[in-house]
């Protein structure tokens, strides 16, 4: 049961808009869209390779833009071969039945060959000794090692992402933001540096962060500003944001419960067909829809439990608290910095006084 799962979780990385976190109880929950694995990987870099490992079974997660175009395929297709890191044999990692109470696994050796070719051809690791090697990086029982590589190019050919200027820095072209400054010397160094700019990442940091084998010292930003004032602006728009949010989910839980009310019908109809006995493909069938209806019902559930909570927070009174300070340290270093669930999502913009047609 364990392995049928921890795959089931490593696909659904990959799966865009796929999230447990945008209906869990804590709403506050940052990376609830399931986009920023891909999206920022993309963005970072041509081709990524996933490794992770739980429970003594080690996965490999494979998306390259340079496999797609060298090979002329449209179809988004992600290679993910699955290992016992004890024997570092391949295990069954496809299709799945359960069969009286008991589940088997479909080894498809040619699959996995296809996908171990493909990892080998357009991947750093050419042997699979080098590929073992990045599960030994993981040195905790679970974790997960995430490797870019053909990072982009500036104009100019050099890599956007600079990791030998500071040995314990990766420092990034910023020239796309000098529209916004005089000179390169008043570029925010938040916008230069990757240490500076995870050093107030979070507005409560508890996370430990690691740049280049040196551990980031972060830091509160209202705890580095001289005077820091607080004012708690109250507004009638957060319930026009939270109405429209409300008609959104009921949306979603409509569209929800359809497709549980069928995937429920297809349930019944082919328990009523099949009979007491029949085929194992048959059964293997008949439990594949009951799982399928039975994740549609826990989703429903979830979903409908976050509605409820989104309406009772009607009543509740909502506020945007603002923080002043002066940055004596840097002068130049003015301007509002936004978090939202407690994560930097704006840093250094330039807003006038805010009133009820600003917010």
């Amino acid at each position: 049961l364990v392995f049928f799962y921890f795959l089931d979780d490593v696909f659904n990385v990959i799966v865009f808009g796929k999230s447990a976190k945008r209906h869990a109880p804590d709403s506050n929950q940052i990376g609830q869209y399931g986009n920023g694995l891909k999206s920022g990987a993309m963005r970072i870099a041509n081709d990524f390779i996933l490794f992770t490992k739980k429970d003594n079974i080690g996965t490999c997660l494979f998306l390259s833009r340079s496999f797609h175009q060298e090979e002329h395929i449209s179809q988004v297709i992600c290679p993910m071969p699955c290992f016992d890191l004890r024997t570092q044999q391949a295990i069954q990692n496809t299709d799945f039945q359960q069969l009286n109470g008991t589940r088997t696994y479909t080894f498809d050796k040619a699959k996995h060959e296809l996908e171990m070719h493909l990892i080998k051809k357009y991947s750093p690791f050419k042997t699979m000794d080098e590929l073992f090697k990045q599960f030994n990086l993981i040195t905790t029982p679970t974790g997960t090692l995430i490797v870019l590589y053909n990072v982009k190019l500036t104009d100019t050919g050099e890599s956007e992402l600079n990791i030998k200027t500071d040995p314990y820095d990766i420092l990034i072209d910023s020239r796309n933001r000098q529209s916004l400054f005089d000179d390169d010397d008043n570029i925010p160094l938040e916008y230069r540096s990757l240490r500076a700019y995870a050093c107030i990442l979070y507005y409560e940091p508890r996370m430990r962060i690691t740049i280049q084998r040196r551990r980031v010292i972060t830091k509160k930003l209202p705890h580095t500003l001289y005077k820091p004032r607080q004012y708690q602006f109250k507004s009638t728009r957060f319930k026009t944001r939270s109405e429209q949010e409300i008609k959104k989910c009921e949306k979603e839980l409509e569209s929800l419960e359809e497709r549980k009310r069928e995937a429920d019908s297809q349930v019944h109809h082919l328990q009523q067909t099949i009979g007491v006995t029949t085929s194992l493909e048959e059964r293997a069938r008949l439990r594949k829809l009951q799982i399928s209806a039975a994740e549609l019902k826990d989703l429903t559930i979830r979903l409908r439990n976050g509605l409820a909570r989104k309406k009772s927070e009607m009543s509740t009174t909502k506020t945007l608290t603002f923080i002043y300070g002066l940055n004596i340290q840097n002068r130049a270093g003015d301007g509002v910095f936004v978090y939202n669930c407690g994560r930097l999502i704006k840093m250094y913009e330039k807003l006038g006084q805010p009133n009820k047609k600003t917010v």
